[in-house]
This record gives C-alpha cells, sequence and structure tokens, in this order.
C-alpha cells in the first residue's frame, strides 16, 4: 500500500532517480508517483506537474552543489591540486556517478529547446561548475586561457560520460579525470 505522507524533499531525491534512470521525456507522473509511494492523486498535491517538479528537482542539484561542491574551489586550506581532486570527486558522484548518466547533461540535451525555465537552471549549474575551474585554473594560467580550459575540461567529462556508457568502460572517466589534474600545470 503506498504511503500517504512524504516530505518535498524525499519527493526532489526519488524524483531526481527517476529522471536520471528514465529520462524527462520517458518518465510519467505514475513513474514518480509509484517511485515515491504516492497515489498519482496525491502527488499533485505536492507538484501541480512534472515540468514543476522536474525545474524543482534542478534546483535542488543546483543548490547542493552551489552549497557543498563548487565552494571547494575557493578553499585557502587546500592545496590547489587537493580542491580539484575533491570537486572532481564530489562532482562525480553527486550528479553522473549513478544509475542514468549526468542528470545535468542528459537534460540539457533532452530538453533546453523546449522548456526555457529548465535551460536557467542548468545554465546556472554549469556557470558554477566553470566558474569553480576557472578559479583553480588561474593560479597557473591567464584568464582568458583559465575560463577556455575550464570550459574545454567540462565538455570532456560530458563526453567522457557519454562514451562510458556507450561502451561500458570507466577508463574514460579515468583519463578526463589525468587530463583536467594536468591542466592545472603550467
Amino acid at each position: 500500500m503506498p504511503i500517504q505522507k512524504v516530505t518535498k524533499e524525499e519527493i526532489l531525491a526519488k524524483s531526481l532517480e527517476v529522471f536520471r534512470h528514465r529520462g524527462y521525456h520517458n518518465t510519467s507522473m505514475s513513474d514518480l508517483s509509484n517511485a515515491v509511494g504516492l497515489l498519482k492523486g496525491s502527488f499533485y498535491h505536492y507538484f501541480d506537474s512534472k515540468e514543476t517538479l522536474m525545474k524543482e528537482v534542478l534546483e535542488s542539484v543546483n543548490i547542493f552543489l552551489q552549497e557543498q561542491v563548487f565552494p571547494i574551489a575557493y578553499n585557502p586550506t587546500l592545496s590547489v591540486e587537493e580542491r580539484m581532486e575533491t570537486i572532481l570527486k564530489r562532482f562525480s558522484k553527486t550528479v553522473f556517478s549513478r544509475e542514468g548518466g549526468c542528470i545535468v547533461g542528459n537534460t540539457i540535451l533532452e530538453t533546453v529547446n523546449q522548456y526555457p525555465q529548465f535551460k536557467e537552471v542548468l545554465q546556472a549549474i554549469i556557470m558554477g561548475w566553470t566558474n569553480a575551474l576557472v578559479h583553480l585554473y588561474s593560479h597557473t594560467h591567464p584568464p582568458e586561457k583559465a575560463k577556455k580550459l575550464a570550459e574545454q575540461s567540462i565538455m570532456e567529462y560530458e563526453g567522457a560520460i557519454m562514451m562510458a556508457k556507450l561502451y561500458g568502460e570507466s577508463y574514460y572517466y579515468k583519463d578526463c579525470y589525468i587530463r583536467t589534474m594536468e591542466r592545472l600545470k603550467d
């Protein structure tokens, strides 16, 4: 029997996993309500539409990254290398190491031209990631090059996720990690 009382945070967390695994378009409100343990009608008490829910899921990912991951780049108690390594590991664990791939990259590819309300949140996530990497690369590179290296690293990580999924090989992540760390050098 479905449970009838859940918190909004529980709904967001479980919905994130469903969207990550099935994608936005392949996820129905029934899939979401089943994952949460609510009757479909009760689910609408919390969120009036799948679009509203997805936007809040993305906003919760952004808040987590802005509060728990990206600030590591600015922590002066760690070396630049330690900061980069910690950010990459935490970002990987949070955003794309689970079943289904990267919620950010997948949602960008699937929805960016159809749902402008998602685009703003997705841009904020990528901007936060970019700014954190630019800050780290700026320790050894001029600002323009640091920005280019940050963007290159993000594109490479998203590509590594795609290749790892396609071929079932984790070495794409490892190679990307090594190159990202090597870019910290002059």
